[in-house]
Formats: C-alpha cells, structure tokens, sequence
C-alpha cells in the first residue's frame, strides 16, 4: 500500500472480529517496525509487553481489563501490546553510546560533553526524563499501527491507568508505562447490517489551520492557503 494511501485510509478499530487470530508472521511484522524509528543515543531503551487474547491468564486479565478502563474493543483485541520504557537504564546507555559515536567520528568530540550534560540537566530530571522517552516510544508505537494496518489488520491506540496496568503485568520498580502506548491489534469485525472495516471516519481538521508560519499565530505556511 502506498504511504499515503495507508495515512489516509487509516481508522481506530473499534470492533474486532474474536473468531480469528493475527498470524505469527503478520505480528512479527508490526513488533519489528518501532526499531526502524530514531531514538535518542540508539539505545531503545523501550521495551513492549504482548498479550495474546488465546493465553490470557483468567486469574490476571479482570486487572488487567480494568486498567485498560474496561473498553469493549479490548476485550475482543487479539493482542495488545502495553509499551514502557525504563529511565534509569536509559542513561547509562546514553552515556555508553555518545562515546562510541565519537570514536567512531559520527559525532564532533566538542559536543560530546555538551550531550552527556543534557543526561545530567534537565533532560536528566526523572520526570521531565521520563516524559521525553515516553514520547520517542510513541514514535514506535505509531509505526507498529501503521505496520499492522498496512498488513490489513485494524489497530487502535489506548489509554491505561499506568499505575493499576503496571502493578496487574509485574512490571519492575524504574520501569514507566506510556500512557497511551497501548497497542490493540486484530481482524476487523464487519460492522451489523454490512460490510466494513468496523470503524469510523472522523472528519479531519483543515492542514492550514494546524501550523503558523515563522511565529505563533502567523499566517498558515501550508501551499494554496
């Protein structure tokens, strides 16, 4: 599928089809897109947990199906996958990279002090930290929707209560859940009464109303405006 094609076709699955499964091979697919995504010093420090509808433990899924806030299409997803990332470990890999970029000559050894500031600085405050790498995850995240769509499979984003999904999947202490990073894949269910692709247009905002050119509230940069 053209690119294009597959950003303008794209949709939020809120239905999926719970008589059949997403294939092996289509969702090594869509776990393997977020790493050709940029992430800052290469090091990946993200990390994603997948739940297959076929092994869902009867005994964990209600606190699991609780913290994703109980919405149907969750339920009937044939995976999810919950991304988080891990601060603390970031930073040490950090470090370890910059160095060997400027051995390796990609980066300029004047700026190689400059960056291992910004771990201690204010990129290196835990909160604003965390932030920042829960934002380059959604990177990935969004590259493993766009993966499963153009695969034919539906996807949609979700939200969590971070704290109650963290505590129901074990994750370690230092380990941060993205929000949002939630990732439902499946086969579309065809919607009562049709065919379809079990989801909705929203209509979309004008582009010329979305940037300001050269200041905030400038006029629109977008051509034909």
């Amino acid at each position: 599928m053209e690119y294009t094609e597959l950003l303008a076709g794209r949709r939020s699955t809120r239905h999926f089809d719970t008589s059949r499964e997403v294939p092996d091979e289509l969702l090594a697919r869509v776990l393997a897109a977020p790493l050709a995504m940029p992430h800052a010093g290469n090091t990946y420090d993200w990390r994603g947990v997948v739940l297959r509808r076929r092994h869902r433990d009867p005994d964990r899924w209600p606190a699991v199906f609780s913290a994703l806030l109980e919405q149907s299409y969750v339920e009937e997803a044939d995976v999810l996958i919950v991304y988080a990332v891990q601060p603390g470990w970031w930073a040490e890999q950090y470090r370890a990279n910059v160095a060997t970029l400027v051995e390796r000559g990609l980066i300029d050894p004047a700026r190689h002090q400059v960056l291992l500031e910004t771990v201690g600085g204010g990129i290196g405050d835990p909160k604003a930290l965390s932030t920042g790498l829960v934002g380059e995850a959604m990177m990935g995240v969004a590259a493993g929707m766009l993966a499963a769509i153009d695969a034919g499979l539906g996807a949609t984003v979700t939200g969590c209560r971070p704290g109650d999904l963290a505590r129901a999947l074990e994750l370690p202490d230092g380990v941060v859940l993205c929000p949002y990073g939630i990732l439902a894949l499946g086969w579309p269910a065809a919607p009562a009464g049709g065919d379809g692709a079990g989801s909705a247009a929203a209509p979309k905002p004008p582009v010329e109303g979305m940037y300001f050119s050269e200041r905030w509230g400038g006029s629109s940069p977008a051509p034909g405006s």
